[in-house]
């Protein structure tokens, strides 16, 4: 389970209603996700068990006494409104959490109703230890492998430290990854690893953990064949300039400060493409048009 707590400017029925409106048009997807859809509940002293009542009587008390486990949440006041959502009880994995995505925007639409103030500050926060296995029901699974998992950043992603390292032969889903994502305002704006570098550990993650097929390995001989003519231990980090400039400017998307957005189509209006090419387009690259034949259509 996870749970967060919001309190806004508004009353008890101020805030009943907000809440009320907004859940009212949330998308399918997440009214009906499959861990259920979040529970919402208002603090009020003068209610049954200060309006907790769904969690129980003893959750309840447990929730508004100063219980250390419930530091972060309490204390509570009138108007304070608790979401709950349950979460499967497993290792981190995936990218945001459902709960996550509803604190954002409970958050703008707040802001947007005039029931909390605009922060306009810039908060960094950087995130680490990554687990380097997810399981293939998370992530896109073109890795090629039969292991049930796929790597978390990219197969190439070196362990964080030797007792990961260790964990590749013992239990490779809890060994985690030198990989390090950036954050602004809870907009992921850059991230990077640090990548293997020795040639036997790189194909044995691709061959004995990812369980990659020949063909799959074949692919990235050449990386192979450079890791063995010798590599030092390196690192990168790229970040994305577009989303950065967005978080800055306070703009909803990247397509309000990039210089050439495209459409929903795909088509960049400012140079009219993707167009035909012209006969002069084609003849500085020494190309021609050719018509297929029937048979070859």
């Amino acid at each position: 389970m996870e749970a967060w707590k919001l309190r806004l400017d508004g009353t008890v029925k101020d805030n009943r209603d907000f809440v009320k409106r907004f859940f009212d048009k949330l998308p399918k997807k997440v009214a009906r996700h499959r861990h259920g859809t979040p529970a919402v509940m208002f603090y009020d002293a003068k209610s049954p068990m200060s309006g907790f009542s769904p969690l129980g009587h003893e959750a309840a008390s447990t929730l508004t006494s100063d219980a250390t486990e419930f530091g972060e949440l309490g204390p509570f006041e009138d108007g304070d409104i608790l979401l709950v959502q349950a979460r499967p009880r497993r290792q981190f994995q995936g990218g945001s959490t459902l709960l996550g995505e509803l604190r954002a925007a409970l958050y703008r639409e707040a802001v947007e109703h005039g029931l909390l103030p605009r922060d306009d500050r810039f908060l960094f926060l950087w995130v680490t230890e990554f687990p380097m296995f997810t399981p293939d029901e998370e992530v896109d699974v073109g890795q090629q492998g039969s292991a049930g998992f796929s790597a978390t950043h990219h197969p190439f992603t070196a362990p964080l430290t030797g007792e990961d390292f260790d964990l590749l032969l013992e239990d490779p889903l809890k060994a985690k990854a030198d990989h390090y994502d950036l954050v602004l305002n809870g907009i992921e704006i850059g991230g990077g690893s640090r990548r293997i570098h020795v040639a036997e550990v790189q194909e044995f993650v691709m061959r004995d953990i990812l369980k990659m097929s020949d063909d799959g390995v074949a692919q990235f001989s050449h990386l192979l064949e450079a890791l063995r003519a010798g590599c030092p231990p390196h690192a990168g980090f790229a970040l994305g300039f577009d989303r950065l400039v967005a978080v800055l400017c306070g703009a909803g998307s990247v397509r309000d400060v990039i210089a050439f957005p495209k459409s929903m189509k795909g088509e960049d209006l400012a140079v009219r493409s993707p167009g035909r090419l012209t006969t002069e387009q084609l003849e500085t690259y020494h190309l021609a048009p050719r018509r297929l034949s029937k048979q070859a259509e």
